[in-house]
């Protein structure tokens, strides 16, 4: 069992700026990006307040997909599209989920410490550690470039564990999936 939930696509505006840089050319899509810190009330904070539009050039697109069928060593402007995700999935799957660490971290996670073991210590919390299922299911909060992404898709496509399968479902129903991610593999639909 595992569920996803994407809670934000970040990057595109930076992507984009990148993109025809090592060419010393501007890219072509229109990119209007900006933030401030606003002092909304000092009692509260302060806010960041970002916003980004982008109206996305064929050409750009284009030309991303093209650096992406490559090679990682060709598309690594797409290492800046980053998705954070929600993700329920049993201790099993996150085991393989390890594997990717570049371009994947960690914001946070539910902690056996602080819900299961709560006031144990020494041998007790050895022993209850030692003995948390591998279906016991998670909550994490991670982040994936692009490019991470890709690799994932290459390498657990078909992959006997149902959970991938729902996890590349996922992938694809990304912004820009079969354009940066998909394009050049096996596994377009």
């Amino acid at each position: 069992m595992i569920n996803i939930n994407t809670l934000e696509v970040v990057g595109m505006a930076s992507v984009l700026k990148a993109l025809r840089l090592p060419f010393g050319k501007n890219c072509r899509s229109k990119v209007d990006s900006h933030y401030s810190w606003e002092d909304e009330c000092k009692s509260e904070g302060f806010w960041l307040n970002y916003n980004a539009q982008c109206e996305i050039n064929d050409k750009d697109l284009a030309l991303l997909s093209t650096l992406v069928k490559r090679g990682d060593e060709h598309s690594k402007v797409i290492r800046g599209l980053i998705v954070y995700a929600e993700i329920d999935a049993p201790v099993y799957w996150w085991c393989e989920m390890e594997t990717y660490r570049a371009g994947h971290e960690r914001l946070s996670s539910q902690s056996t410490m602080h819900i299961d073991a709560r006031g144990l210590n020494g041998d007790e919390l050895v022993t209850l550690k030692s003995e948390i299922p591998m279906g016991k299911v998670l909550k994490k909060i991670d982040f994936f470039s692009y490019q991470c992404l890709r690799n994932i898709v290459k390498q657990r496509t078909n992959h006997r564990l149902p959970e991938w399968a729902t996890f590349i479902d996922w992938v694809k129903s990304l912004p820009f999936a079969k354009e940066l991610i998909l394009i050049g593999l096996d596994y377009e639909d």
